[in-house]
Order: structure tokens, then sequence, then C-alpha cells
């Protein structure tokens, strides 16, 4: 099974996202838009793991304490990727968010788990693979926005799976945070 370790989001801070992305989608040729239900934020991806890893994966997400904390979206940017680009929320930087990402980060490589060596860029995919009809649109794009602000209380294991040929993230285990 395909897992990651998540943030994910209520359902009025993922329709705030999505009209952002709505701006992008008027402006792009073409792309794969992230679906509303799938908005989050990625702290490990695990990639594929044996269904017999859960239990020590929900055991690893439990051990690492967090209280709760608040996240403040702020910028549009993307990744280049030669044309095919990534476009995403970015994240006001955050002491708290950075602390967890870094805690789950060494307990999961202490296990013996490999992950990306590129550090940790805090960000909401709201499109992969986006052609502009105007490359003007690339620059003018990535902008300040007015902050979207949520708080975290809770971690989750997702599991990446397709339902029908959707892509689709299911919660397998959550551990929440005291306030």
């Amino acid at each position: 099974m395909r897992v990651f370790i998540a943030i994910n989001f209520p359902t009025p801070v993922r329709r705030a996202l999505v009209k952002h992305q709505q701006t992008i989608r008027n402006a792009a040729q073409s792309g794969n838009f992230t679906h509303e239900e799938n908005l989050h934020l990625t702290l490990v991806f695990l990639g594929e793991v044996p269904v017999g890893d859960l239990v020590r994966i929900n055991a690893i997400v439990e051990a690492v304490a967090c209280r709760g904390f608040s996240l403040a979206f702020d910028e549009i940017g993307r990744f280049d990727r030669k044309g095919k680009d990534i476009w995403w929320v970015g994240i006001r930087r955050n002491k708290s968010l950075l602390d967890l990402q870094a805690a789950l980060g060494d307990e999961f490589r202490r296990a013996g788990y490999r992950l990306d060596s590129r550090p940790f860029t805090a960000h909401i995919t709201l499109a992969r693979e986006v052609r502009m009809s105007d490359p003007g649109d690339r620059r003018r794009l990535c902008t300040a926005i007015a902050p979207i602000e949520t708080g975290v209380t809770r971690v989750s294991v997702m599991e990446s799976t397709r339902v029908d040929g959707r892509l689709t993230y299911r919660e397998v285990y959550g551990k929440d945070f005291p306030a």
C-alpha cells in the first residue's frame, strides 16, 4: 500500500484553497488539478509499504509528541518542471510545523524507512503537470495571498489508492493533539 503522513484540513479551508486553484485552472491550457477532498499537507512520504507495517507506522506517529498549533497559507507558487509545473499554496514559516515534520522524519529514518533527501518545503499541491496558455502567467500567478488560517489538532496516516480510476486519499490512522 502507498502511505504518507499528513495534515488534513476542514472543508472551509479546502474550499478557500480551491478558489485559488480556480485562478490557476482559468489560466492553464492543461493540468491535473487536485480534487478538493484530497487537499492536504504531506509531512512524510513513505511510499509503498507492506500492509503489515501499518502497526509500526501508527506507533511511530503516536509516539511523536506535539501540541496543537495554527498555520497560515500565504502565497501561491510553483515548482518548475520544464513547462509542466506543480502549483501550490505555501505556508508561512511555522516552528511547530517544522518541529513536527522533523520529529516524524527522524523517527521514520530511525525505523529504517528511506525518505526523500530534499529539504522539507511546506505546501499544499493544487495542481500537477500544469501548462499555461500564456507563459507570462507563470510569473504573474506566483504571488502573496490574503492569509488562510487554520488550526492543526491531528496528524493522519494516509493511504493513496485508486477508487474507480480516481486518486483517493484515505485516513487509516489519526492522532489528535492536545490544545
